[in-house]
């Protein structure tokens, strides 16, 4: 009977494993996404440098994942291991609970055949649950960390509960060596791994003592005391220790001498406990080293950084930086237990008082606004930091998502409403609460049966989800949605929903008299509702097969560039694309890409002064290194050069070098620009070169003779007398220090995706090329740049767009939102051709990117839309203008109705709020008047913002007048103003004539 259910477990275990790699495999990306997956495939490709604290083991085990795969599948192939990960957690949830209900019900060489039907059918359930939820199949088909993090969670788990079912048996101890060799191992994947110690310590706890309050309290204790001794000991102050040998020898002895020093104290202590038979001793020796082997694979961070690769973020090269990139130091950290805190009387952070617990500790003015609206610390963390970033996550996965629209809700209250909000978004995902209540039975029939190893899995579960939310205590407007940080706890939470479904049918036994046919029939019921229903629901939404934006979008920015062009980029999301299409696919390998928001550490200046990237030279910068090292010490603020004065900058354009450059007759062959770069680690040497491929598409002489602008500045604060005191970033003082330093000589681009204060108020100066945005010294007035329809054209045609046009490809909102912002340089393209009076080639461009870019795969925004339609209208092609326009008259009408009704209520609102500041009880109370002040104040933000809203509906609704009047349609025209005037009460003023439409329309799109 054994060898048959062990057989019988395998097979099914494996076919958990089967089914949910391919769910993953027909779903999995094929190549590089956005955000972070583009930079884990460039880095593990050639093993180079990612962000901090970085992940070597999963580095290593992408190397070999990609070394033997041609250039094309490297990408998919490192897709493929999270995938594979993912797909073995599956299989260890449904084992472990085989474990968990082998515990409560014995061995199963005892149980009925309708027993052991339930046991595996609702371990299944449970894992297929899990392979289909939200969360993890995002994380399982991209080249994330969190999916083979997790695996070695589920692989802690399982193996402890293995263990303590031999755990009197001799050798049982080989089991929590492995355990602590795999935390060890895995610290070089992620961190989150390490919270399954509080498991492992309540499972050890359970087995070997017999509870009670004092012995429960010893042994949380000596887990906290392994957590701390692991992190942050171990993998923070060890190394800081090493780097502090030396000083504190006297300079004799160094870091290396402290790790020697280190395992020698180890072997010693080894040998020592086993000779004199200290077996406790021995095996938690035993147990640290393998910790240590297994955290040792950082070594390859630092060894790797000192080979200087193209992708070396923090340069960890010596201990000092490598201490700090274990850090995080440049993220900051957030207080977790005490510090200053928002205060709602002041409206401002409390520098005069530390709090317990701080909440709301940034400084930054929009998160100010945003703690505003929370009543205390408590509020905030409750509503905000819980309920909005953890259980709205948790609904997403076990309840129904809303939408793909970040800070959307999940489906808490609209499960069963027959119009929900955002029912048309393609992630509106709606399971009817069956795997929440299922695994809430779970929950319930585990601490009914097993109350010891049901609080193990709670602490698992608050461990990998409440803890993580005390201890990273985020503040508002998070740039992306994080719920991949918390797929622990729904692991967690899936183990009873496995639980739950065994429980049911074990519950239903006597009912059913043991009918092995109806609890068939029960168990496929639940697998269809459960699993099923989440995987029909997810099954659009996380398919990825046909997802090539990111590195098409890398492709098209890469070409926009000429050849050898300097290209500033804004951050994570527009950056690690381009270093995952030169670092793998070695295209365009010429452009020197400069992230902005790195540009503001002295490590990053300094790679982009002295080190050569492949083709692409040193960016010209005229700081010496030692400047460079000092480049943060103006956030003191303590000289008169840390402020900025606004003022008018000035470059000169020295027409006669230049036109040696770009005019004068070639030395070598004109056509080969690499043969004349000068190779090696010198600076880039333009004199005597003749390079007509970087030059400006101008003569020289038709340029500028200087460049000269107003810039303002960003503002800091107010003096004593209320006047705006100015400041610059450390990016913002280098992005003018290349611009003088390159002296018109290698193009300079900024990507379209650059914040408008990020190009220093260039804007006059600034010529759009396909997706970037080329620095040219000819002035122009043009409120977005200028465009030379030849140029941007040329760019246009190189772009790549696959997929896009594909209806049954599914884009993220990230995604669409990029992909809608190609619209904007290809009306630029149409609007350009309109000005030359060339209406044919105007709509010609319109049409080719809505061939590329339909709108019935990439919606976009109404503005986007409208915009589309507006200058089909102006190119006379009114068929396609009017297919838009009346499109999206609907939406329109429908978002200032709401956007009424909104208005109304928050006035009321603040009606309300006066009457009480105007009470007697109020004015006499500080407390209350300062709170409700704050209150009235967070009010008028909110309608200041309501009230924007509405003007941007009634801009729309006016273009779609506009398009009406144009086609001829004025009964359809008076009609929508006739609808607007009702539905506003008058309050908003719309055209009645043609005339004035076009009036008012040409005030926002010119003529």
């Amino acid at each position: 009977m054994q060898r048959d259910h062990k057989t019988i477990n395998r097979l099914l275990a494996g076919l958990i494993f089967a089914i949910a790699f391919i769910i993953y495999f027909l779903t999995i990306a094929p190549t590089a996404s956005f955000w972070d997956p583009s930079e884990r495939i460039a880095s593990a490709h050639t093993l180079q440098i990612p962000h901090p604290p970085g992940a070597p083991f999963y580095l290593l085990l992408g190397r070999l994942f990609a070394m033997f795969m041609p250039t094309e599948y490297v990408s998919l192939s490192i897709n493929m291991m999270s995938a594979i990960s993912s797909a073995l957690t599956v299989m260890l949830l449904y084992l472990i609970v085989v474990r968990l209900i082998r515990v409560i019900k014995g061995h199963p060489d005892t149980y009925s055949v309708y027993d052991r039907f339930a046991m595996y059918s609702g371990a299944a359930i449970g894992a297929l649950a899990f392979s289909v939820s939200d969360s993890h199949w995002f994380v399982s088909v991209e080249a994330e960390t969190y999916a083979m993090s997790l695996f070695f969670t589920a692989l802690v788990v399982w193996l402890s509960l293995r263990w303590a079912e031999i755990h009197d048996k001799p050798g049982n101890e080989r089991y929590l060596v492995l355990i602590t060799f795999l935390f060890g191992i895995a610290f070089g994947i992620h961190l989150l791994n390490l919270l399954a110690i509080f498991f492992v310590g309540l499972i050890v706890y359970f087995r070997k003592f017999e509870f009670s309050i004092l012995s429960f309290l010893v042994a949380s204790a000596a887990t906290i005391g392994a957590f701390l001794l692991i992190f942050p000991f171990t993998i923070i102050q060890l190394p800081t220790l090493a780097g502090q040998f030396s000083f504190l020898t006297g300079g004799l002895l160094g870091p290396v001498a402290f790790f020697m020093l280190v395992v020698g104290l180890l072997a010693f202590g080894l040998y020592y406990t086993q000779v004199r038979g200290y077996r406790i001793m021995n095996l938690l020796l035993l147990s640290y080293t393998c910790i240590l082997i297994g955290f040792s694979s950082y070594t390859l961070i630092y060894v790797r950084s000192m080979t200087n690769p193209p992708i070396d973020q923090n340069n960890p090269d010596n201990v000092d930086r490598f201490i700090s990139y274990m850090k995080r130091e440049q993220y900051g950290q957030a207080p977790l237990f005490t510090g200053n805190s928002f205060n709602n009387e002041i409206g401002d952070i409390d520098r005069r008082s530390t709090k317990f617990f701080p909440r709301r500790h940034s400084p930054d003015a929009r998160h100010k606004e945003k703690y505003a609206e929370y009543s205390s610390d408590w509020s905030y963390f409750w509503n905000y930091q819980i309920g909005h970033m953890y259980f709205r996550y948790f609904n997403w996965n076990f309840i129904g998502r809303s939408s793909d629209v970040q800070d959307t809700p999940s489906l808490l209250r609209y499960a069963f409403s027959s119009d929900p909000p955002h029912a048309d978004n393609p992630a509106h995902n709606n399971y009817w609460y069956l795997p929440f209540l299922l695994g809430f039975l779970g929950l319930l029939y585990h601490f009914s049966t097993d109350w010891k190893r049901a609080f193990s899995v709670l602490v698992l579960f608050v461990a990998t989800g409440i803890a993580i939310v005390i201890f990273l205590n985020q503040t508002p407007f998070q740039p992306r949605e994080r719920d991949y940080s918390y797929i622990g706890s729904f692991f967690a939470f899936s183990i009873w929903i496995g639980m739950g479904a065994s429980g049911l049918l074990f519950m239903l036994r006597e009912l059913l008299k043991e009918k092995l046919p109806v609890a068939i029939g029960i168990a496929a019921l639940l697998l269809i509702l459960v699993p099923g229903r989440m995987m029909q629901q997810n099954w659009f939404d996380h398919d990825r097969s046909n997802n090539y934006v990111a590195p098409d979008y890398a492709y098209n920015l890469l070409n926009s560039v000429a050849p050898y062009g300097i290209l500033f980029t804004n951050g994570d999301n527009d950056t690690f694309p381009l270093w995952y299409l030169q670092e793998v696919k070695g295209i365009r390998t010429d452009v020197r890409i400069v992230c902005l928001s790195l540009l503001n550490t002295d490590w990053y200046i300094d790679q982009m002064k002295n080190r050569w990237n492949h083709d692409a030279p040193p960016v010209p910068i005229s700081l010496t290194d030692d400047e460079i090292s000092r480049v943060e010490d103006k956030y003191r603020f303590q000289r008169a050069t840390d402020f900025w004065r606004p003022r008018e900058i000035s470059v000169p354009v020295d027409k006669d070098y230049l036109r040696s450059i770009f005019e004068e007759p070639a030395i070598g062959e004109a056509g080969d620009i690499s043969s004349q770069l000068v190779t090696g680690p010198e600076a880039f040497r333009p004199e005597g070169v003749y390079l007509p491929d970087l030059g400006f598409g101008l003569p020289v002489d038709a340029l500028d003779d200087e460049v000269r602008w107003f810039y303002e500045g960003n503002m800091l604060a107010r003096d004593s007398e209320g006047n705006p005191i100015y400041y610059t970033r450390v990016q913002d003082d280098l992005v003018l220090d290349i611009i003088k330093t390159n002296n018109w000589v290698r193009p300079i681009y900024f990507a379209i995706t650059v914040s408008r204060d990020a190009q220093l108020s260039l804007a006059p100066y600034l010529r759009l090329e396909g997706k970037a945005f080329r620095l040219v010294p000819v002035r122009s007035d043009v409120n977005y740049g200028l465009l030379d329809p030849a140029i941007h054209g040329e760019r246009l045609s190189r772009f790549r767009l696959r997929e896009v046009n594909n209806e049954k490809a599914y884009f993220d909102e990230n995604t669409r939102r990029m992909l809608d912002n190609y619209r904007t340089v290809i009306t630029r393209q149409s609007s350009a051709y309109m000005e030359l009076g060339q209406p044919d080639r105007a709509s010609y461009w319109l049409r080719w990117g809505e061939d590329l870019i339909p709108f019935t795969t990439i919606p976009g925004d109404r503005s986007s839309r409208i915009t589309y339609a507006y200058r089909y209208a102006q190119a006379q092609d009114m068929e396609r203008a009017m297919n838009l326009a009346s499109g999206s008259e609907v939406e329109a009408f429908g978002s200032l109705r709401r956007g009424i009704e909104r208005l109304d209520r928050l006035e009321n609102q603040m009606d309300e709020l006066r009457a009480q500041a105007a009470s007697p009880a109020v004015r006499t109370n500080v407390s209350r008047r300062r709170a409700i002040e704050n209150e009235l104040r967070s009010l008028n933000n909110r309608i200041q913002e309501y009230s924007m809203d509405l003007s941007f509906d009634n801009s729309l609704l006016l273009v779609i007048q506009r398009i009406y009047f144009m086609d001829g349609n004025n009964e359809e025209a008076l009609r929508m103003a006739e609808e607007v005037t009702t539905l506003t009460s008058g309050r908003i003023s719309f055209p009645t004539t043609a005339e004035d439409s076009r009036n008012r329309v040409e005030r926002i799109f010119g003529s």
